[in-house]
């Protein structure tokens, strides 16, 4: 099994606190870690991910983005990752399906009733040197219009419950010109998931 986490992640208080603050959320359960990766894990899947083949996909009602398979990056189906987030979240994952993408100038995606289902959302964030006045922050909103926001930084994990939630990636404006917004996207199926009992 290749390990990929941080270290500091799985110590015992880590696990706690993270637990605790997945369970703290007002609008729905999410959590942002930062340096996710060890230096060394993330360079490297940063290189392999440069070199994915990506398509360029556009819908103007809908989306524009360009899109790659992400199964050679072997994260998503990492057993350390899997058993990670299961015992964060108190769930059984088993399985995350996911697809690499980025957003580049004059991409984006929109809301969709498409999106109304329940999901853990599992996201890896690999772009550096991004600012907010670029646009392409990545946005969940709820029902009732409360929402919370993740802009461009790299090694980064975002784990977030999509329950009665929509998502959508903001217009990447002409600031960004000749900039990517490279992200990892994931999600595991509520149905598939299993409780856990685990000590808290």
């Amino acid at each position: 099994m290749e390990h990929i986490i941080n270290p500091l992640y799985k110590k015992k208080e880590s696990i706690e606190k993270l637990q605790k603050a997945w369970n703290a959320k007002e609008i729905f359960p999410h959590l942002l870690l930062t340096k996710v990766f060890p230096q060394g894990i993330y360079k490297q899947k940063e290189k392999e991910l440069h070199k994915l083949f990506f398509k360029r996909e556009s819908r103007p009602d809908r989306y524009s983005y360009a899109i790659a398979k992400a199964s050679s990056l072997h994260i998503f189906d990492n057993k350390e990752l899997q058993e990670f987030i299961s015992v964060i979240i108190g769930k059984k994952v088993k399985n995350i399906l996911g697809d690499a993408l980025y957003f580049s100038w004059k991409d984006y995606t929109l809301l969709s009733k498409e999106q109304e289902r329940n999901t853990i959302d599992v996201i890896f964030d690999f772009t550096p040197d991004w600012k907010e006045e670029y646009g392409g922050s990545l946005i969940y909103k709820d029902e009732k219009g409360k929402y919370v926001k993740f802009m461009g930084l790299p090694n980064t994990m975002i784990l977030i419950e999509r329950k009665n939630a929509q998502s959508y990636i903001q217009y990447v404006n002409n600031f960004a010109k000749g900039k990517k917004r490279y992200l990892l996207m994931g999600e595991t199926n509520m149905k598939t998931l299993n409780f856990l009992v685990h000590e808290r």
